[in-house]
């Protein structure tokens, strides 16, 4: 038996006891209604599907663009299929894991694209044996794939959800929708993560683009798309989130029509030049095209880390003159997105506030768009030592800044040139650009019952302004009195007289009066007025375009490279030593020696000329002679004169180092090029910088040895090189003759003779004193030499000596002998000596 007391019946017609409140968040949670719930979960995994598509596309027509740019590819015959039992076990398990590892790339690939998209790094690691090992990662949004998932999933949400949730169910279906693209993100990158076969001493770790980066990165996208499907949702009662959230929507259609259009013309540019990069265009459309606007608002593109230091090109330096186009429809966008941001307002009369809201919306704007096109790599390898490094490519940091300025010129617009000129456009533009760009609320005051005096009395208690967006912006509707345009969120003073002007002036509809015909005089006031006007901005965009190609084609580094290889073709070495800086061994770079050179350039071309910060780099091709010869020149920025013309010189010019080398015995010889002395040999050769060409040198010489003259031929693909054998002189053959001739009389004066005398013939055995000799004949000599200063003397046919002496026995003996010679002598200070 229960130890509770029964609870007794409620009487019929007694209201029962009221059910425990609920907690707030269960409230909130029971408030939204089913479809939303679906609607949420629906948008977040459409919106990766599209994108996962979109990926898989993309990735696609790269290979198959880059395999068409590669040119066939042989395959190689397979052979030795039946070799034995256990190689066929093991080529199927390789074959396997060959498979599973293609599977792996081929769905894991688009899946790992996403997360990137999703704000994710591409991380990859791995060893070898007893080499080390390594990691790296690479994060750069491909916008493609990021469009594609945020436009499905606004579109299901459009679509799917209802009209009626308040602020708090659309927060938490906004967050569910987050969630799931997260938990659908990351699901999909970690398990189709790609895979690499095993491989015997090498360990690849899975490659994956999961991490914090996409974890966050992912749940913001997946929020925000959901929350600002319907903005109007978010306005409620504040005309502040109404009009920043209205500048949000003119810069989204502004920098959208920009992208988009860009991106066409890249394709067009691919399809026509096929340029090299156009293989990585189908998977980096998106991010070429927003780094072509950041240049277009003049913003910059740079690197940074990596070992070197940053560099930043933007159109007024290192971008290219035809980058002032893009400028051109910036500008022309932005005087657009100025007149179409005043019909969204339909008001003349503006706030303060909007001068620091609408640079704000740019800035931001700015910064999405730098956060789309900047990719940031790290790496860091370990083995015997340790090496890492990070950095960074895409859109400057500063660029942000330079939208916000614009946004500044775009509020210009808005403010003084729309009051005068959207009133004349007619109200069907106006109308057609307000459903393009939306319209502002505007505040219905409730009318007072009873007037009141002239000046305004304080608000009513519980007043709150009525928002409402006419449906037909042309039905004129009654002026009424509404609140301080200065103060955005002050209600309506309902006790304001029903014929008090209306502080708010719209441009057409809501009560806004018809323009009065204008006179001939204010027609041609306003026609000379946009004729200057025009021709003003004309003028200026002239101007900006013709300064970037003056820049580009007159001032660039790319003229004072074809000028500099131009004087060079011309001999005029002069003229190149003066657009270029060379320091140390530059004898050669002269006129005189430049004039003397055959096979000089001819048919030159400068290429491409690439510039990163104040150095560029500039290739170059030209003849010498029957062959095609390229060379790269680099050049510095040295200055900048009137803010435009810039000053380039040549710092590694189109030169070869020549070296000439010679034997010792040629020390200090001149070395003369073009009958001019360029120099002496130097610890056994000659070097100097030379131009292309080919040039006759001479290499002296002393009393004994002479270098001679050989052609040498510079701008081939070999280095210049020449080595100058030492020639004896006929002054060398005599000098040496005669010093053996000497020899020959020095020993025939002796009376005693050994080996170690040094002389061509030593003896008699059985002499017993002094011996008489007598040269009878002189053997026949020949000089030789070496490119070392050695010389040999040697004799073609042997000389004849007699000796007359007594022997141990006491008897005269007289006898004769033949003798060869065999001498070697060097130069020592300038004369003949013994070698040994």
């Amino acid at each position: 038996m229960s130890d509770q007391s029964p609870v007794p019946p409620v009487p019929p017609g007694l209201p029962s006891a009221a059910p425990a409140a609920s907690d707030p968040l269960g409230r909130l949670l029971r408030a939204v209604p089913g479809r939303d719930w679906v609607a949420a979960v629906v948008a977040a995994v459409g919106g990766w599907v599209a994108a996962y598509i979109v990926a898989a596309i993309s990735l696609f027509l790269t290979v198959a663009v880059a395999a068409a740019g590669s040119g066939p590819v042989s395959t190689g015959s397979s052979s030795g299929l039946g070799t034995g039992g256990s190689d066929l076990g093991s080529a199927g398990a390789q074959d396997v894991q060959s498979l599973l590892s293609g599977v792996s790339v081929l769905l894991g690939s688009p899946a790992q694209l996403v997360a990137l998209a999703d704000l994710g790094r591409l991380h990859g690691s791995g060893s070898i044996l007893l080499l080390g090992s390594g990691s790296g990662s690479v994060g750069v949004a491909p916008v493609l794939v990021l469009a594609a998932q945020v436009v499905l999933a606004v579109v299901l949400t459009r679509r799917i959800r209802s009209r009626v949730l308040a602020l708090p169910q659309l927060v938490v279906t906004a967050v569910v929708a987050g969630l799931v693209t997260t938990a659908v993100t990351t699901l999909a990158g970690l398990v189709l993560a790609i895979r690499f076969p095993a491989v015997s001493g090498v360990q690849i770790d899975p490659v994956h683009a999961v991490g914090i980066g996409s974890v966050l990165g992912s749940f913001v996208i997946g929020t925000l798309a959901v929350l600002l499907a319907r903005p109007s949702l978010l306005v409620g009662r504040s005309t502040s989130v109404a009009r920043a959230l209205g500048a949000l929507r003119v810069a989204a259609w502004q920098l959208g029509g920009l992208l988009v259009l860009l991106a066409l013309v890249l394709v067009v540019v691919a399809l026509v030049a096929q340029p090299s990069w156009g293989a990585a265009l189908p998977l980096l459309l998106g991010n070429t095209a927003v780094a072509l606007t950041a240049l277009g608002f003049l913003g910059g593109v740079g690197t940074s880390g990596l070992g070197a230091a940053g560099s930043d090109a933007s159109v007024f330096a290192g971008a290219g003159g035809w980058t002032w186009l893009v400028v051109l429809l910036v500008v022309v966008s932005s005087f657009a997105a100025g007149l179409a941001l005043a019909v969204r307002r339909n008001d003349r009369v503006r706030t303060t506030l909007d001068w620091v809201a609408t640079p704000v919306v740019w800035f931001v704007a700015g910064l999405v768009l730098f956060v789309l096109g900047t990719g940031v790599v790290s790496y860091q390898v370990t083995g015997s030592s340790a090496v890492g490094g990070s950095g960074s490519v895409g859109v400057a940091p500063w660029t942000p800044v330079v939208f916000a300025l614009w946004g500044g010129a775009i509020e210009v617009v808005a403010r003084y040139v729309a009051p005068v000129l959207l009133p004349r456009l007619g109200g069907g533009v106006l109308l057609r650009t307000a459903r393009v760009v939306g319209t502002d609320p505007v505040p219905v005051p409730v009318p007072a019952p009873v007037p009141v005096p002239a000046r305004p009395t304080a608000p009513a208690d519980g007043a709150a302004p009525v928002w409402a967006v006419p449906d037909d912006a042309v039905a004129p509707a009654a002026p009424a009195a509404t609140a301080d345009p200065s103060q955005p969120d002050q209600p309506v003073q309902p006790g304001a007289p029903v014929g008090q002007p209306h502080p708010s002036q719209p441009f057409v509809g809501q009560g806004a009066p018809a323009p009065a015909p204008m006179s001939p005089h204010a027609k041609k006031v306003l026609v000379r007025s946009l004729v200057a006007g025009g021709a003003v901005v004309v003028v200026v965009v002239a101007g900006a375009i013709t300064t970037g190609v003056l820049r580009t084609t007159v001032w660039g580094p790319g003229p004072t490279a074809r000028s500099y290889v131009d004087a060079i073709a011309q001999g005029d070495a002069d003229t190149a030593a003066s657009l270029s800086e060379v320091t140390g061994d530059a004898s050669m770079l002269d006129s005189a020696v430049l004039q003397s050179a055959k096979d000089r350039p001819t048919d030159v071309r400068v290429g491409r000329v690439s510039t990163s910060g104040d150095t560029a780099y500039a290739n170059v091709t030209f003849r010498q002679g029957d062959a095609q010869r390229s060379g790269q020149i680099v050049l510095e920025r040295t200055g900048t004169s009137f803010l435009v013309k810039d000053e380039w010189r040549v710092t590694e010019p189109l030169t070869d180092r020549v070296t000439i080398t010679a034997g010792t015995v040629l020390e200090g010889a001149d070395v003369t090029i073009g009958g001019k002395k360029m120099g002496e040999i130097e610890n056994g050769a000659f070097t100097s910088l030379a131009y292309p060409g080919s040039y006759q040198v001479e290499v002296g010489g002393t009393e004994y040895f002479t270098g001679g003259t050989e052609t040498l031929r510079v701008g081939s693909s070999s280095s210049p090189y020449a080595d100058f054998e030492a020639k004896p002189t006929k002054q060398l053959e005599t000098d040496a003759e005669q010093y053996v001739s000497d020899l020959i009389d020095d020993c025939a004066a002796k009376t005693d003779i050994s080996y170690a005398d040094g002389c061509p013939w030593y003896g008699p055995y059985d002499a017993d004193g002094a011996v008489q000799y007598d040269v009878r004949s002189k053997p026949d000599l020949e000089v030789q030499s070496s490119g070392g200063g050695l010389v040999e003397v040697t004799s073609t046919a042997d000389g004849r000596i007699g000796y007359s002496y007594t022997d141990y026995f006491g008897d005269a003996q007289k006898s004769e002998d033949t003798f060869d010679v065999d001498v070697y002598l060097k130069v020592e200070d300038g004369k003949l000596v013994s070698a040994y």
